[in-house]
């Protein structure tokens, strides 16, 4: 036959834990009050830091064949390279605008840009191709001009040195 041990003042074990549990909410509920605001001013900067941008499609068989009658269309691109930013039609080069000392010409390039988005048969989509070692800063303020000139997609792909050898 099992005993149970009676705890102080004569209360069995389950009375004593009942008698004794208060709960005080008043430190959560304090810490709740100052962190609520601070995340809530927080939530609204990180909103700032977002780029809306696009990826090109790939480029299936399955997606080939479907479009094999289809033409694609040529876009504008922005090539960035570390001694100028050139822009291209396809295969043609339109413009190239050399590098102003430490920063590129944002304001000629977004000129240039306008004259050319006139001409060209998507006039809603840029892509922007910097190549290996261009710092990201100069990227998104290359996307930000491309923004300005009116262009709502704005793509991002690479640019490499040479195309055949992979680098």
């Amino acid at each position: 036959m099992k005993t149970l041990s009676v705890g102080k003042k004569g209360f069995l074990p389950s009375e004593v834990i009942e008698a004794e549990i208060d709960i005080d909410v008043k430190p959560i509920m304090n810490v709740l009050i100052i962190l609520i605001p601070f995340l809530v001013s927080v939530a609204v900067y990180t909103n700032l830091a977002v780029i809306d941008m696009s990826l090109p499609p790939n480029v299936t068989t399955a997606a080939a064949q479907g479009a094999a009658n289809e033409k694609p269309k040529v876009k504008i691109t922005v090539l960035v390279a570390q001694s100028f930013c050139a822009i291209t039609l396809g295969d043609a080069l339109l413009d190239s605008i050399p590098r102003a000392g430490d920063d590129y010409p944002y304001d000629t390039l977004a000129a240039r840009l306008l004259v050319r988005r006139a001409a060209a048969d998507v006039k809603d989509e840029v892509i922007v191709a910097p190549r290996d070692g261009i710092h990201f800063k100069y990227v998104v303020r290359i996307m930000d001009a491309c923004k300005k000139t009116g262009f709502d997609k704005v793509s991002l792909a690479s640019a490499t040195e040479s195309p055949a050898g992979g680098r």
